[in-house]
């Protein structure tokens, strides 16, 4: 008797889908997450070194927050054909300091 869960043709097409829409929600998510960085009526530098954030909008960790959700928002324009990839882009290179050690 086998263990674990079966594989069905109905499995599978729920997996996938989720996958596909969980990708597609997350880089929403990021799109919108860039807007509310891009309102500096909201979120200007000051909250964010107030909250101990390094640098400025030019340099430090505000910066890298501040590419991350700019590669993202590209990332996700890309995904839906608005825009080309720029030659040898590496869209996570300021997100994975966000993501952690473990984030490859």
């Amino acid at each position: 008797m086998p263990i674990g869960y079966p594989i069905t043709k109905a499995g599978l097409d729920n997996l996938m889908g989720g996958l596909i829409v969980s990708v597609r929600d997350s880089l929403n998510a990021c799109v919108s997450f860039k807007a509310l960085l891009d309102d500096t009526s909201i979120l200007p530098d000051s909250v964010l070194t107030a909250l101990t954030y390094g640098g400025s909008s030019s340099t430090g960790e505000i910066q890298q927050i501040r590419n991350s959700f700019t590669s993202m928002s590209l990332l996700n324009t890309v995904s839906r054909g608005g825009s080309t990839v720029p030659s040898l882009v590496d869209f996570w290179f300021d997100a994975k300091h966000l993501g952690g050690t473990n984030f490859h």
